[in-house]
């Protein structure tokens, strides 16, 4: 308070104690803002690192739930150098508050530089065959998708081996058939013409029964010359669409990232939830969407032809290898059904006297059956009703008398069965069946495809997207609090150097 009259003094001595306490408050102030700099160069690569991977693909994000950041920005070429620029901006706005700003009352207790930043390492969607979109995908799913449905997916992957061992089972035995039908037949026209040298010198002719004329085995022969395709579609139009694939992830990635990405899913599990967004996110047949580029693109992803007839072709060849294992199996285990065969079997071939081809007939008439019986199958299936995998008395459609008129019985259209799997669920089975490395690489060529009708995405790439980053900054620390003790001190004070590293992806937070 100030005293008219009232003298004050200071001692020389004093001033010199204030002086060192005050250098010592300074130094002690600009230690810990020091302190509080590293903390803060830390802080702001760590922003910086967020704020760039903000900048994803939205595209991408809105139409499929996954991540990447288009290293391009728009034009179409990759220049990781584009993302480095992009960071330092990003970092120099969060470094210096008072940048593009005219307020002098902005302060700025850190007094940091910038001096260098780069991006050390990156990781692209397309490295390791697609590696980062099948963790990204597999994480969706199970944030989405219950135990219980987990659960119930599971069971279809084991129902894999068995169903790829019928496969096997049926291939097999036809081919052995087929062996040794031809090798009898040679038996059996010597047979016939010992049988009509001995009516010729009796003075008649062989007379063979009058159902050899009305043979299916002749029926099944015709159709296992025409397109599998064009029997099971009944004459429906066919989409005719096509692409190019040259430039796509299947068949060319001309860019590999630097950065290698932990790997938290894998396993049968996670094949299983992978395969599970495949079929939620890309349509099939049945799904009667438009579309510039392929419209059957889950059986692209199966088949991995350019033209959509193809890949339908090449699915409608594996169902029907699918059902044919599976029927066989049932034929051969119904005793009913082995009657019938060999009751047919003798009609046809035992007035000739060879019990070794009325074995092979009756064999051969049960593949046929359980061949017959598949057409109508997935005929059934792309109309759109269900085949149950197992077949039993109730499900199975085809009877012996009807394997002769097959054909007319297919363009009637399927069997219209309700219980059962349906076309979609014998996508999975061949999607289990599969390649994972193909289809991740086709599920990339169809989301690239995809994008590029996207308004704002017509020069989409996945190999130019990067899902993950490992940075490297320097910083510069100029001293503010340490004028008075470099005057008390003479010690000059320096600036301080600081190197920061970070890094982050998109997988992080699966």
């Amino acid at each position: 308070m100030y005293r008219e009259g009232q003298k004050g003094s200071i001692t020389v001595f004093l001033s010199l104690v204030c002086i060192l306490f005050l250098s010592l408050i300074c130094t002690a102030a600009e230690s810990a803002r020091v302190q509080g700099a590293r903390a803060q160069t830390a802080n702001l690569t760590g922003m910086g690192n967020f704020s760039l991977l903000a900048e994803f693909e939205r595209n991408l994000l809105d139409k499929y739930d996954i991540f990447g950041l288009d290293t391009s920005y728009g034009s179409g070429t990759f220049g990781i150098y584009k993302t480095a620029q992009r960071f330092e901006e990003l970092l120099s706005y969060n470094a210096n508050p008072k940048k593009d700003l005219f307020s002098v009352w902005c302060f700025d207790p850190w007094n940091l530089r910038l001096t260098h930043s780069e991006i050390s390492g990156y990781a692209l969607l397309t490295d390791e065959k697609g590696e980062a979109f099948y963790q990204q995908a597999v994480s969706y799913m199970k944030t989405n998708l219950g135990t219980e449905a987990v659960s119930a997916l599971l069971e279809y992957a084991r129902d894999t081996d068995q169903i790829e061992k019928n496969q096997e089972e049926y291939e097999r035995s036809r081919k052995e058939n087929d062996a040794q039908m031809s090798d009898l037949e040679s038996q059996k026209e010597q047979r016939i013409q010992e049988m009509e040298s001995e009516q010729a010198e009796a003075g008649g002719s062989v007379s063979q029964p009058q159902s050899e004329g009305k043979n299916p085995l002749l029926e099944i022969a015709k159709l296992r010359m025409r397109s599998t395709l064009s029997i099971v579609t009944g004459g429906k139009a066919i989409s005719q669409n096509t692409v190019t694939l040259t430039q796509l992830p299947s068949r060319q990635i001309t860019k590999k990232g630097s950065l290698d990405l932990e790997k938290k899913h894998k396993g049968l599990a996670s094949d299983v939830l992978f395969r599970e967004y495949l079929l939620n996110y890309f349509p099939n047949y049945l799904s009667q969407e438009s579309s510039e580029g392929l419209l059957y693109q889950l059986e692209y992803i199966i088949g991995g032809n350019a033209m959509d007839k193809r890949n339908l072709k090449s699915v409608a060849d594996k169902l029907l290898l699918i059902r044919e294992g599976m029927n066989y199996l049932y034929c051969l285990q119904n005793s009913q059904m082995n009657g019938s065969a060999q009751s047919l079997a003798i009609t046809l071939t035992g007035f000739l006297g060879i019990p070794a081809l009325t074995s092979a007939t009756k064999h051969a008439l049960l593949l046929a059956w359980a061949y017959g019986e598949s057409l109508i199958d997935v005929r059934t299936l792309l109309e759109g009703d269900k085949v149950p995998l197992t077949k039993d008395a109730s499900s199975w459609t085809l009877t012996l008398e009807n394997l002769g008129r097959i054909t007319q019985i297919l363009d009637q259209g399927g069997s219209g069965q309700e219980k059962g799997l349906s076309y979609k669920d014998y996508l999975r089975i061949l999607l289990n069946m599969g390649s994972l490395s193909k289809q991740k690489l086709r599920a990339l060529d169809m989301i690239e495809v995809n994008l590029k009708s996207i308004p704002g995405s017509q020069k989409f790439r996945a190999e130019n997207c990067v899902v993950g980053i490992k940075t490297r900054t320097e910083w510069e620390i100029k001293p503010v609090l340490f004028s008075l003790a470099q005057a008390v001190t003479k010690i000059k004070g320096e600036d301080i150097s600081i190197v920061q590293t970070g890094g982050i992806s998109y997988l992080d937070s699966g």
